[in-house]
C-alpha cells in the first residue's frame, strides 16, 4: 500500500470517527441562538485534530498521486549519482564499470546505454565502447521507440566523432 492509499484509508476511518462530533456541533449551532457559540465550535476542534494527519499526508504527497495512487513511482533512484561523481572526478573507467553493472539489473533501462555511450564518446574518446553499448541496448530493449532513440543518439555521437576528428571510430 502506498502513502496515498494509506492516507485515504486513514482519512476515511478518522472521518467516520469524527462524524458524531460534527453532528453534535451542527445540533448545538441550531439549538443555541448565538451566531457563533463557543459550545458549538468546541466539538469541531476534536475532529479537526483527528483529521489533521491524513489531510497533511494527502497534501504533502505529489498531486498526481491523489488522483491516481497507482501511478506514483516509489523507487528512489540514486543509481546514477555514483557514476556521475566518478565522471566528475575523472575516474572514467570506474564510472563505466558501475554503469555496466546496472545493465544486468535492469536491461530495459534506456538511460544506462545512453550514459555509457556519452561517457565513451565525450570523456573516454573510445567509440568502440559506445558501439558495444549501442548493440547491447538494441539487443536488450524491447520498446521500439526506445530503440529508435538509442539509434538516433548513437548516430549523433558517431557524427560528432567524425566532425571532431579527435579520434578514430570503429563502424
Amino acid at each position: 500500500m502506498n502513502d496515498t492509499e494509506y492516507a485515504l484509508r486513514l482519512l476515511l476511518k478518522r472521518f467516520l470517527i469524527s462524524l458524531p462530533f460534527f453532528a453534535i456541533s451542527v445540533i448545538l449551532l441550531v439549538e443555541l441562538s448565538f451566531p457563533i457559540s463557543l459550545w458549538a465550535v468546541l466539538p469541531l476542534c476534536l475532529p479537526a485534530f483527528i483529521m489533521l494527519e491524513p489531510l497533511s499526508l494527502l497534501v504533502s504527497n505529489p498531486i498526481g498521486s491523489i488522483f491516481n495512487p497507482k501511478s506514483v513511482n516509489r523507487e528512489i533512484n540514486l543509481a546514477f549519482s555514483i557514476p556521475e561523481a566518478r565522471i566528475m572526478d575523472g575516474m572514467y573507467e570506474d564510472a563505466l564499470d558501475l554503469l555496466k553493472k546496472m545493465i544486468p539489473r535492469d536491461p530495459q533501462r534506456l538511460e544506462v546505454y545512453m550514459r555509457i555511450m556519452n561517457l565513451a564518446v565525450h570523456h573516454m574518446k573510445q567509440s568502440e565502447i559506445a558501439k558495444e553499448a549501442f548493440h547491447a541496448g538494441i539487443k536488450n530493449l524491447k520498446n521500439l521507440g526506445e530503440r529508435k532513440i538509442l539509434a538516433f543518439e548513437y548516430r549523433r555521437l558517431m557524427d560528432l566523432c567524425r566532425d571532431t576528428n579527435g579520434y578514430e571510430q570503429d563502424d
